[in-house]
């Protein structure tokens, strides 16, 4: 179904200013000036629950595809670490300018509280709304979901946060923080209202229907049970889960095929997708500088996901930028451990070939650029004396490759075209296997940023957190049926699904860690699965060796925003401060 709600998205984000202002997290969003349609009273009324629906929603695009969020849940984990151009490099190794003050850590904090104060409105206020019941019911739904979902991502970055339910029409610089354990009750109620609220099916595509509420509630069930030791939260997690599996066809949601469609460019609505975070062409809709300049903080909307993973391939003989191979950006480099490891598999698993990009088409570019065979290379016995001088690869050669394992000297003269091994430490950050999930060949320039939906949450990631939740609770034989169904997707044939196969002997929490790298790497949950699970310290010091000399133990949270600190007082505190996470001070 074609997305109707981006075209009223940025219509929305623009006349919710003054519920903004009206945000807890005492941020200079208080300085904007409020707007008189804006009372109270306009929740109450269709237009009213129909805007703050959707300027809620559009709040997601400063979170999903944005620079901020991607670096702070993809770098800085054993998958990725930085790449030579990225801008966050503290976040990924745990010093410096990961602190209070840095802008991207204050992104979500921000976003978070402004969309919650709207979702509060639409819940508290909605039911006055006259207009059909159905509808209403389903639109205060969506704000359930919405604050859930917004919740659930402050409580994962920060712990303990500021937690309110209502509508707060007064700007106040009183704030404090309520436990996880409150926050996360908060989460669960809105949830399971939602999931009994929301219409089975999607209406449109990027809104939540059941299986988005299904989905996050098994998950924030998984993550109570382990951040707060509540044991019965993974029997929770695995029954909603299983009722999501068991009951696919209810929600539309089912396992596609092929793993390489999932992401294929033009097919971001297809039927394993439970949740997306959308835009599209229409550059007044798509939080543009140019178009959109009364916030200097929405280029950290737009998606640029497309550019983060690539490596400075124009730097290179016989390439050029082009549409095809992106803008090189190269924010996030795959850490060995993720292609060499988690990716051991390469002949049987079907996803590393599926998810990088391996080789290079020489595009030409300069022609000056392009190499040709030499003397040396004669005197070397790479090519003969009819070859001295003539190109080594001409327009649809390769011209770049990385080559799984090591090669020799000899091998990389005789192929003529640049070769990257395990061995190439020299440009590690530069040139590396390129995520190809994002890929747009279809936007409007080189330069323009992706107006591809974000895909936000799979339903493969259903059958994970069955397997994490039963694993959890001592159902090690229903885990690996679920470990197999998404194992045996995977396969590269018939053939290869029984080695693909795991059994009760292979499988422990270390491996459905790895098992999500290979079904979710660079998706923006990596962080998130390491903290849960009480494996960030323990697996970026064994894998990621630009983080692993500085990572400490109370990087599992990130640092409350200065400016959250600087502007708010809390009295429960004896200092009258608003309390920073620990490490941070």
């Amino acid at each position: 179904m074609k997305l109707n709600i981006m075209k009223t998205f940025m219509k929305y984000f623009a006349i919710m200013g003054a519920v903004l202002m009206l945000s807890p997290s005492c941020t200079e969003v208080l300085e904007e000036q409020p707007r008189s349609v804006l009372v109270p009273d306009y929740f109450a009324s269709p237009a009213g629950i129909d805007a703050g629906v959707i300027a809620a929603y559009s709040y997601l695009r400063f979170v999903y595809g944005a620079e901020s969020h991607m670096s702070l849940t993809v770098m800085g984990t054993d998958e990725f670490t930085h790449g030579v151009e990225s801008l966050s490099i503290p976040i990924n190794t745990y010093v410096g300018g990961l602190n209070p003050e840095s802008g991207m850590i204050g992104v979500v904090w921000n976003r978070a509280y402004a969309a919650i104060n709207t979702c509060n409105g639409v819940i508290s206020l909605g039911p006055e709304a006259d207009m059909n019941p159905d509808e209403r019911t389903k639109l205060i739904a969506e704000a359930k979901y919405l604050r859930a979902h917004w919740y659930f991502l402050l409580v994962q970055f920060y712990g303990d946060v500021t937690l309110t339910t209502e509508f707060i029409t007064v700007p106040s610089s009183i704030a404090s923080r309520a436990p996880m354990k409150d926050v996360y009750n908060i989460i669960v109620q809105d949830l399971k209202e939602a999931s009994a609220e929301l219409p089975d099916i999607p209406e449109e595509s990027g809104r939540a229907a059941k299986a988005a509420a299904k989905h996050l509630l098994s998950k924030v069930y998984l993550t109570r049970a382990w951040r707060l030791n509540q044991n019965a939260d993974y029997d929770s997690a695995y029954f909603v889960a299983k009722e999501l599996i068991d009951n696919q066809g209810t929600y539309g949601v089912a396992l596609l095929p092929d793993y390489a469609n999932i992401h294929a460019e033009g097919n971001e609505h297809n039927s394993e997708i439970i949740l997306t975070c959308e835009r599209n062409n229409d550059e007044l809709f798509n939080f543009t500088t140019e178009t959109y300049g009364v916030d200097p903080d929405v280029g950290n909307a737009q998606n640029r996901s497309n550019f983060f993973f690539r490596i400075v391939y124009e730097r290179l003989p016989g390439m050029e930028r082009d549409m095809e191979n992106g803008r090189p950006w190269a924010r996030f480099k795959p850490t060995d451990w993720l292609i060499n490891d988690c990716f051991a598999d390469k002949v049987n698993d079907s996803r590393y070939s599926k998810s990088f990009k391996v080789a290079w088409i020489c595009n030409y570019g300069d022609d000056a650029r392009i190499p040709t065979w030499s003397k040396r290379d004669f005197l070397l016995g790479y090519c003969d004396t009819t070859q001295i001088g003539q190109r080594k690869f001409g327009e649809g050669d390769t011209a770049i490759f990385m080559y799984d394992g090591e090669i020799t000297t000899e091998e990389r003269g005789r192929r003529g075209y640049r070769i990257f091994d395990s061995s190439d430490v020299s440009d590690q950050n530069a040139y590396f296997p390129t995520m190809k999930k994002y890929d747009d060949a279809q936007r409007a320039s080189i330069q323009a940023t992706s107006v591809r939906p974000y895909i936000v949450y799979k339903f493969s990631e259903a059958y994970l957190i069955a397997a994490e939740a039963c694993l959890m609770s001592g159902r090690t034989p229903e885990a690996v049926d679920y470990i197999n169904v998404i194992r045996e997707r995977a396969a590269v044939n018939e053939a290869a699904k029984t080695a693909m196969r795991i059994t009760a002997a292979d499988l422990d929490i270390d491996f459905i860690l790895d098992e999500r790298s290979r079904e979710l790497c660079g998706e923006s949950m990596r962080w998130y699965d390491l903290v849960r699970t009480g494996k960030l310290i323990e697996r970026v010091r064994a894998y990621n060796m630009d983080a692993s000399p500085n990572i400490q133990d109370y990087h599992a949270l990130r640092p409350v925003p200065q400016t959250q600190i600087d502007l708010c007082i809390d009295p429960t505190q004896p200092d009258g401060k608003y309390p920073q996470n620990p490490g941070y001070n």
